[in-house]
């Protein structure tokens, strides 16, 4: 907790899960993917992925604190709702680890291949960041900053629970279209102590495939 709140830790716990929320983030990767049989597949991959979530505080008044390694609001007032906004963004290595099933048989689908797909990536914390963007006035003249928040600690490894559904769709003889919708489900949380937080993630993947052997 802040060294200055004089509240429980109930209250404050209470306090914090108020104002957070999910946040948005783009990830980025390769990967492998291998048919075992007609049915079935395994692929394993490399990214670069960020967890994130964003808490708000509004109605500030002149002197509050907005962050320590910020300072208090001051500076130009612009407006009467003073409002800082705060997203956690966590940076993570991983490895996917994924199974996948074939959906054939499941309708005519001449121009995809439909895969159920599970599996797990382990990832290693590299960058933890908080971006503090300020609404109705600016200190020090700007609004924005970008900084590492000493109040919350990050967990540095992790395994990501994933699961979902990829759709190739045939561009080419050796190119191919990737949609894939899926959930990624960290096993703990992405901050530990007091503030603990646990951030799943929806998302989907948009990409190319390139086949090694030409073949469908």
């Amino acid at each position: 907790m802040p060294q200055k709140y004089s509240g429980s830790e109930s209250t404050y716990r209470d306090s914090i899960s108020k104002i957070s929320r999910p946040g948005q983030s783009m990830n980025f990767g390769v990967q492998y993917f291998s048919k075992k049989n007609a049915f079935n597949a395994f692929s394993i991959g490399l990214s670069y992925t960020t967890l994130t979530f964003r808490r708000t505080q509004q109605n500030l008044i002149l002197g509050d604190m907005i962050h320590p390694k910020v300072g208090i609001v001051s500076g130009l007032i612009q407006a009467a709702n003073l409002t800082v906004k705060y997203d956690f963004r966590y940076k993570y290595i991983e490895v996917p680890l994924l199974w996948h099933k074939s959906a054939e048989g499941y309708g005519n689908l001449k121009e995809f291949d439909i895969w159920y797909f599970g599996g797990f990536a382990p990832a290693v914390l590299v960058r933890d960041r908080v971006h503090i963007f300020t609404e109705g006035f600016t200190t020090n003249g700007t609004n924005t900053f970008n900084v590492k928040d000493d109040d919350i600690t990050p967990v540095r490894f992790n395994i990501i629970g994933q699961a979902g559904i990829r759709a190739d769709y045939y561009m080419y003889k050796n190119l191919h279209g990737l949609l894939q919708p899926r959930i990624r489900v960290p096993l703990l949380p992405s901050t530990g102590g007091i503030q603990s937080v646990w951030i799943p993630q929806l998302s989907v993947d948009l990409g190319l495939i390139f086949l090694l052997d030409k073949t469908k």
